[in-house]
């Protein structure tokens, strides 16, 4: 009886730890989420722009996720989505159109948006969580973005992740309140002004605000140096307008001066300036003209000797 009793001892302890060690593996919060889907970053401003990484782990042993789809909210469109290049992985994108524009980041009205990006693994790819980026913006003015994720297994099994709570919970970015001060979207990742993402958090943004105030100062700045330059070149046109019209008038002068009557000169000399440089005309006295060598002789006879 006591070797028996001894016997039970032993097992009762480990039925006791076996159900302990189940109870921690079930407890929410544990192995649930260490297994999650992930975004990095967790949180961003609304009306930014950001660099969203999704990370999607292999739940099972044996076999890898051929296909990973994550499907936008909704209720809450982006105007503009662009997938990251991810070594390994083929993206596709699906549309819709809107009844209501949304503001884009490159245009103020967007009609067609994305609704889901689906990834296809492309050759064997490296083992592990797979690792996609999306680049996106403007955020909208919503508390928070939930993505549905659809992860498709290479013997056709899908896991999907769209649970408020529990083992498959959907990731979800939250959205904070616009800085003070924001001028509007920034450009996204990869295409324009940096985009908020892990090393670029919400702490940033503030930061990023100010040097949107101060970019549009310096636009300002460059938009009065377009406006001077504009006076100078107007100024230039006008000085180039009058000097050939000036030639011209001259020109035509210079023209009638060689077939001019003595009363153009002075309208000459007054307009060219060379009144007191120009040679005077040469006039003619008629007592010089008797006086000449050849004159006398010829007004006054040979003298007559009479007698």
């Amino acid at each position: 009886m006591a070797s028996t009793h001894g016997g039970g001892r032993p097992r009762r302890i480990a039925a006791v730890t076996a159900l302990t060690a189940a109870g921690l593996l079930l407890w929410p919060g544990t192995a649930a989420r260490a297994a999650d889907v992930t975004t990095t970053p967790t949180e961003a401003r609304q009306g930014d722009a950001v660099r969203l990484e999704f990370t999607v782990p292999e739940e099972r042993a044996g076999t890898k996720t051929t296909r990973i789809e994550v499907r936008l909210p909704a209720d809450a469109p982006v105007a503009e989505v662009y997938p990251m290049s991810v070594d390994g992985w083929a993206p596709t994108i699906s549309s819709r159109t809107l009844d209501k524009p949304v503001t884009g980041i490159h245009s103020s009205g967007v009609s067609t948006v994305t609704t889901a990006v689906t990834w296809v693994r492309v050759g064997a790819g490296a083992s592990g969580p797979a690792k996609l980026t999306l680049s996106m913006g403007p955020l909208p003015q919503a508390e928070r973005l939930t993505f549905e994720v659809v992860q498709t297994y290479a013997d056709g099994m899908a896991v999907r992740w769209a649970d408020t709570s529990g083992a498959h919970r959907a990731p979800v970015l939250t959205l904070l309140p616009a800085a003070a001060g924001a001028a509007g979207p920034v450009g996204h990742g990869g295409h324009g002004a940096p985009a908020a993402g892990a090393a670029n958090g919400p702490a940033d943004a503030d930061t990023a605000g100010g040097d949107t105030a101060g970019g549009g100062a310096a636009v300002a700045g460059s938009g009065g140096s377009g406006e001077e330059s504009g006076n100078a070149d107007a100024m230039l046109a006008g000085g180039l307008l009058a000097g050939l019209g000036g030639g011209a008038a001259i020109g035509w002068l210079v023209s009638r001066w060689r077939r001019r009557d003595p009363a153009e000169d002075a309208a000459l000399a007054e307009v060219t300036g060379a009144g007191d440089d120009a040679p005077e005309p040469v006039q003619t006295d008629q007592a010089q003209v008797d006086q000449a060598p050849g004159a006398e002789s010829a007004s006054v006879g040979t003298p007559v000797r009479i007698g």
